[in-house]
């Protein structure tokens, strides 16, 4: 979130150059890109993703100079630019719209957006923001006419079965693709086209069109990642994935399946969505969310099984009276109740499974949450930098700043802090600079083959990451296996593990470089409550 991460000129609003300042930072912790939320001109109802103008950077956050050098900077730290392009609507406030409600009915200004002249059109289609609308429809006295919007009211849907506005769009692409950006992640794919009798989401439509999207990507001639968010089954985002579609999708059934595996201290629900993952889309094309600036997303049913839903209920009791439309609205410390071993579990199973693993700002720390603030804002307040007022985020007087650093008890900024934790050696922080340095060090981990190996133990999760001699970088490496058992329960287990096709094989823990026995049919290891390891398999 470019409000909430680092404010440079004092105005208590996080901006581009606070960004550029703190890249030292985020080189020194070890991620491979940045994923900025929407940084466009908006009357920030949504955060942002109600956008005014695709083209421009909003003032509170800089100019397009101040992106350029943003690129600029990130690229010398080895660090790529993945940018939020929201395809599906825009503000009412956008001149597209503006133009559309003034236009009379079927003129190409009015055909940009999606018009009836009831709201009984889609009925099948679920509203996404039910604590906030009632319906997927607005009447606009202006129009004459309703228009459809399957997020806020203010947020009306672009209508895709108008050439003109898949047109417009893909220029919109094109013109950040001139800028140098890296990739975008392309919020809320699964809308864009729309159908009676049908959910509205992934229509054929949907597909031709990003297929379209990804013609036109692989003209500019450089590698640019096109990430999916679609908060559906594995079954229903796979298609996104098609060899001449997008290159990655968001795994929010896994993220559901993660939490209830440590809820219930049982892994066998997690393996079968793993290992269906990778039978529907082999390789590492999943991205890996545990937390992100919206609620933990759950669903209705329609993402994970009813079942899945109340054993995260009931097993994260923080969690439970802070429901916010289809999921929970907390950070990830507070819903794990500031409890660092499961929070360290999982972000060691994001860190060895295949896929791209996201790390939302300020999880690194443990950071707290606001809960009670407008709408998603209790998970978007300022990042925690120092032991200075405000964290150190800005200058500003309290009452400007975009948001209240946090001050609850166990997640104090005074305590819980970039500055106060890269001088603790066993912090949290600490703990994922050397797991990145690690998993940078072990392309394994990164690009390599998943097989699921067999534990005698219901909580416990057990895979090899292998990867053949290749070419890493300028630098061939010679094949790597790494082997990896995680504990999701609460007890301690005392487990077997199946290591016989590397039977004599040296067995060393890739943290800390602990000899273990030589691989074996009857390979036994103990793992703590919530504990992991990571072994290298051979010399």
């Amino acid at each position: 979130m470019p409000r909430s991460f680092a404010d440079a000129n004092g105005d208590g609003i996080g901006d581009l150059a606070g960004i550029i300042d703190k890249l030292p930072y985020l080189e020194w912790l070890g991620i491979d890109a940045i994923w900025l939320t929407p940084p466009y001109p908006s009357p920030l109802r949504d955060g942002g993703y109600d956008i005014t103008d695709f083209t421009a950077i909003h003032p509170d956050l800089g100019s397009l100079d101040d992106f350029r050098l943003l690129l600029d900077r990130a690229h010398a730290c080895g660090i790529r630019l993945i940018l939020d392009l929201v395809l599906n609507h825009t503000s009412v406030l956008h001149p597209w719209f503006q133009r559309a409600r003034w236009a009379a009915p079927g003129t190409p200004e009015r055909e940009f957006f999606v018009w009836r002249d009831d709201e009984r059109g889609y009925a099948d289609a679920p509203v996404l923001f039910r604590h906030f609308e009632s319906s997927n429809w607005e009447w606009d006295p202006m129009a004459g006419q309703y228009y459809l919007h399957r997020f806020l009211r203010h947020q009306p849907d672009l209508n895709y079965a108008n050439p003109a506005v898949e047109e417009a769009m893909l220029q919109v692409v094109d013109f950040w693709l001139e800028q140098g950006v890296d990739g975008f992640r392309l919020d809320a794919v699964p809308f864009l086209f729309e159908a009676e009798h049908s959910r509205c989401e992934g229509l054929p439509e949907t597909h031709a069109f990003l297929r379209r999207l990804r013609s036109r990507v692989d003209a500019c001639g450089r590698d640019v990642l096109l990430l999916a968010e679609a908060i559906q089954p594995v079954r229903e985002s796979a298609p996104y994935l098609a060899d001449d579609e997008l290159h990655a999708a968001f795994d929010f059934a896994l993220t559901a399946h993660l939490f209830a595996a440590v809820a219930h201290g049982r892994c066998d629900d997690l393996l079968h969505c793993l290992s269906h993952a990778q039978e529907m889309v082999p390789g590492c094309r999943w991205a890996l969310p545990l937390r992100n600036h919206d609620e933990l997303w759950l669903g209705d049913g329609h993402l994970v099984e009813q079942s899945v839903i109340e054993a995260i209920l009931n097993g994260f009791p923080e969690g439970r009276d802070h429901w916010l439309n289809w999921g929970i609205n907390r950070r990830l410390a507070p819903l794990l109740n500031g409890d660092p071993r499961p929070n360290t579990l999982l972000h060691g199973l994001l860190y060895s499974l295949p896929g791209l693993p996201c790390l939302y700002y300020g999880d690194e720390l443990g950071m707290g949450d606001w809960p009670g603030l407008r709408d998603r804002d209790a998970n978007r307040t300022p990042m925690a930098w120092t032991r200075a007022p405000n964290g150190g985020f800005s200058t500003a007087p309290d009452p400007l700043l975009v948001l209240p650093p946090i001050t609850a008890p166990g997640f104090d900024y005074r305590m819980v802090n970039v500055e106060v934790q890269q001088q603790l050696s066993g912090s949290l922080l600490n703990w994922h600079h050397r797991m990145l340095t690690s998993r940078r060090l072990l392309p394994a981990l990164r690009h390599g083959d998943v097989v699921w190996l067999e534990s005698g133990h219901p909580g416990v999760l057990c895979y090899a990451r292998h990867c053949p001699e290749c070419q890493d970088g300028d630098a061939p490496q010679p094949s790597m296996t790494v082997v990896v058992a995680a504990n999701v329960s609460s007890a301690g287990a005392s487990t077997q593990l199946e290591l016989g096709r590397w039977q004599g094989s040296r067995m060393r823990d890739t943290l800390w470089g602990c000899e273990f026995p030589a691989a074996s049919d009857a390979w036994f290891v103990y793992l703590p409550a919530y504990g992991f390891f990571w072994w290298l398999v051979g010399e």
